[in-house]
């Protein structure tokens, strides 16, 4: 409730941040943005979009179950998360892509190193270990052809932003 236990509560994840699972980085991400930590929203948010890719990347599509289990409702809460909070995040984030540009690259350099994802989410099955390596090296090389877009098309989403009132 106060900027101060939220503070220190943050703090405390970041001392799990290994264990974090998607949808609380994600959780994290809105708060910070809500109480005007919005450049540390922006990393915490691409975190939580990169660990619910690689999730809904990951997962067993033949076992994910049906409503009220736990695969079902986190690879819908990923998706969910990303349509609810990428419009606002996004839209900050991209007006300062100077900014945004070194937080994609941490990002991007952290998500080389899957994570033991049958502890994070331990009642869910996910494919063999042996295709997450190359599964996660896909979705890491999505990040350099953003970390490029953002280099090259700087001016241009720029000259967008400005077009559509996104810059007000």
């Amino acid at each position: 409730k106060s900027e101060a236990e939220f503070v220190a509560t943050i703090a405390k994840m970041k001392k799990s941040w290994e264990t974090l699972n998607f949808a609380e980085t994600y959780v994290a991400a809105i708060r910070l943005y809500d109480l005007g930590f919005r450049r540390e929203s922006i990393y915490w948010f691409y975190s939580a979009q990169y660990r619910g890719r690689l999730f809904g990347t990951l997962i067993d599509q033949q076992k994910v179950g049906s409503m009220g289990e736990p695969g079902f409702e986190l690879f819908q809460a990923q998706n969910a998360f990303q349509q609810l909070v990428g419009p606002y995040i996004n839209g900050y984030a991209f007006g300062d892509i100077d900014q945004l540009v070194p937080i994609i690259e941490r990002v991007q350099k952290e998500g080389k190193t899957v994570p033991d994802l049958t502890k994070i989410y331990p009642r869910v099955t996910f494919k063999p270990k042996s295709e997450w390596d190359a599964e996660n090296k896909g979705l890491n090389e999505g990040l350099t052809k953003l970390h490029v877009t953002l280099k090259n098309e700087k001016a241009s989403i720029k000259k967008q932003r400005i077009e559509n009132g996104m810059e007000a």
